[in-house]
């Protein structure tokens, strides 16, 4: 028997419509005004904004989803607002903000989950290598949107969070393997961390320009660079690896980062490569020293193991490289998961909408 919380959230679910079709042709429309807005914002700060936050407010969409419990949300087109894990989401979708007015001007017959997978998806096409990573073939559209979602923000990681939380949300919760949740973690290679909503100052990509790029640098960066820890002892802890002489922006990754790699619950702070030097001063020791303190490795029965064989895996050779297929294939597998947790009528694009 259903749980009262299972029905009451059904009722909600029931009485909000779902698209009504979706055809290829108003896929390809949406992408290309995306495209369009895109080309109308001249500083390449925001268009970061823009385009990464587009990204997370379909995967925050679909975050919340348990595959345990009689309230399952998922990909439901609803945002618990108040949340502090969505903190600046207001920022894309807001009556003046130009993603929802692109939809409320020819799109309201699709529902918002539908409208923010097609979004995410069109970012991911336009920022790809060659604009060649195109999810038009596994999109499946009739998600229904939900009326209310309180509470849903408590099941999205926060920013300080280890790989204790990605396994609580991505695995137990949302049922993916440790590479499908690595797939998804590169997406950060888009967009930055804003410290007036999460805290965490810095974006995950040497240079403004190389976040407008969705493509596997995220892993290249992860494995390659210095991470030392900052902000230690706050709500704010994570890692840096750029200093005002290296960088024009900071270069951050966040402990759900860097826990891919190395094991952050049993020792942080750290730092992951103890042996490097600029300048005559260890590159650990910049806000604390902390070329005593290396970040350790997992021992090979850990289970993390399959998070950091995937980061290796996705990195496409041994040395440097343009082989994108690892992470665009393992991408589009995780992503499918996500974004069809928790729905069993979903149906694959029309040729043709009557």
């Amino acid at each position: 028997m259903k749980s009262i919380a299972c029905i009451i959230y059904s009722i909600f679910v029931l009485i909000e419509l779902g698209s009504a079709c979706i055809d290829k042709s108003t896929y390809d429309d949406i992408d290309h005004e995306i495209e369009q807005i895109a080309s109308s914002i001249d500083n390449d700060e925001e268009l970061v904004h823009f385009y990464g936050g587009i990204v997370r407010l379909a995967a925050h969409d679909f975050m919340d989803y348990d595959r345990n419990s009689d309230i399952p949300y998922g990909s439901d087109g609803c945002i618990d607002w108040d949340h502090e894990v969505n903190a600046g989401l207001q920022s894309i979708w807001c009556s003046s903000c130009p993603l929802t007015k692109l939809y409320n001007k020819k799109y309201t017959y699709i529902s918002w989950a539908d409208f923010w997978v097609i979004s995410a998806n069109a970012v991911m096409r336009q920022l790809s290598k060659d604009q060649s990573f195109d999810l038009a073939n596994t999109f499946l559209w009739g998600r229904k949107d939900a009326s209310v979602c309180k509470g849903s923000g408590d099941r999205i990681p926060t920013g300080t969070g280890t790989c204790r939380d990605v396994e609580d949300t991505m695995l137990d919760a949302m049922g993916l393997e440790w590479r499908d949740a690595v797939a998804l973690l590169g997406a950060h290679t888009i967009g930055k961390g804003h410290e007036a909503f999460s805290g965490h100052d810095g974006y995950w990509m040497p240079t403004v320009a190389d976040s407008l790029r969705f493509d596997k640098q995220y892993y290249e960066e992860l494995i390659l660079r210095t991470w030392r820890a900052r902000n230690t002892g706050t709500n704010e802890e994570d890692f840096i690896t750029s200093t005002d002489e290296t960088h024009d922006h900071p270069q951050m990754m966040l402990k759900s980062d860097v826990c891919l790699l190395y094991n952050t619950d049993t020792r942080y702070p750290c730092c992951s490569k103890t042996d490097r030097f600029r300048n005559g001063r260890n590159q650990c020791d910049v806000e604390e020293v902390l070329s005593n303190r290396k970040c350790r490795r997992y021992g090979r029965r850990n289970s993390r193991m399959e998070a950091v064989r995937a980061v290796i895996e996705y990195l496409g050779g041994n040395t440097r490289n343009d082989n994108q297929g690892p992470f665009y294939r393992a991408f589009a597998i995780a992503w499918y998961k996500a974004t069809t947790n928790g729905h069993d009528d979903l149906k694959p694009l029309r040729r043709m909408c009557w």
